[in-house]
């Protein structure tokens, strides 16, 4: 009766361990050029991007992180521990894009700590009421 208890005990910890269907592998998102679809705000219209290839956002191997937003570029470094991505400050070009432009909000919903997921082919980076989402 012990050795069932214990048999069944392990297998549920082996089912609930596998329930998690966001298991992060850095593998999956760093070298990829991920494409801004979306700022999500709670309590706000969702934002779609209308040319989300130039709102791109780049997580390399090395630490460094390189940023399309609109017609800056941006960069800085990051950590990944677990499932949180802290994002240092981005230090960008200054150009003036236009007034419709989303470059000044994008880069500033990237710095700080976020929560990163993974879904097929999209990224979430989660930070307070704001939701950045990628596809790549």
């Amino acid at each position: 009766m012990r050795r069932q208890l214990l048999y069944l005990s392990f297998l549920v910890a082996l089912v609930v361990a596998g329930c998690d269907d966001n298991m992060l592998n850095p593998s999956d998102i760093k070298e990829v050029t991920w494409k801004l679809e979306a700022i999500e705000r709670a309590g706000s219209p969702t934002i779609q991007v209308p040319d989300p290839e130039v709102y791109t956002l780049i997580l390399g191997n090395n630490g460094g992180i390189t940023v399309r937003a609109d017609c800056n570029r941006c960069t800085t470094t990051y950590t990944l521990s677990g499932d949180t991505v802290k994002i240092g400050h981005l230090d960008c070009t200054t150009n003036f894009c236009t007034l419709a432009s989303l470059d000044g909000n994008y880069a500033a919903a990237l710095e700080g700590d976020s929560t990163i997921s993974i879904s097929e082919s999209h990224l979430l980076l989660r930070r307070g009421a704001v939701t950045l989402r990628f596809r790549n």
